[in-house]
């Protein structure tokens, strides 16, 4: 199954899992996260068992009325290829990729817990993304 947890660490490379890094990769195919719908259960599980891909955060939902959801992790041309299928309809909700970059630069440099003898200092300061 392609989208089947690994049990350690390094293990589960998958194509948009962490043994890719979730980057752009080979030939810059970005992941995006994406919804997936369906409203037949063996044609949804047949699709999640032949694409790469990973699941975002839960499982595959079933609504009231029977339709099934999942948010997948996948590459954008795996993403266009899923979406000529019959089987599920595919929604790309987000870019990953460019989600990542702006979240990276968020990120303070150093390390804050250098010295455990200093206490954090004042209330902090909002630094805008630019």
């Amino acid at each position: 199954m392609a989208s089947t947890p690994s049990s350690g660490r390094g293990g589960g490379k998958t194509p948009a899992g962490r043994g890719s890094g979730r980057r752009g990769g080979a030939g810059g195919d970005p992941v995006v996260q994406v919804r997936l719908l369906s409203s037949d259960v063996d044609a949804f599980t047949a699709f999640v068992q032949t694409t790469p891909l990973e699941f975002a955060c839960a499982g595959p939902r079933v609504r009231a009325e029977g339709v099934i959801t999942a948010h997948v992790l996948m590459r954008q041309s795996e993403a266009a290829r899923a979406s000529a299928s019959d089987a599920v309809k595919v929604e790309v909700v987000a870019d990953v990729s460019d989600t990542k970059a702006k979240r990276r630069a968020e990120v303070g440099k150093g390390n804050r817990f250098a010295d455990s003898r200093v206490l954090p200092e004042g209330r902090g300061r909002f630094v805008e993304a630019s």
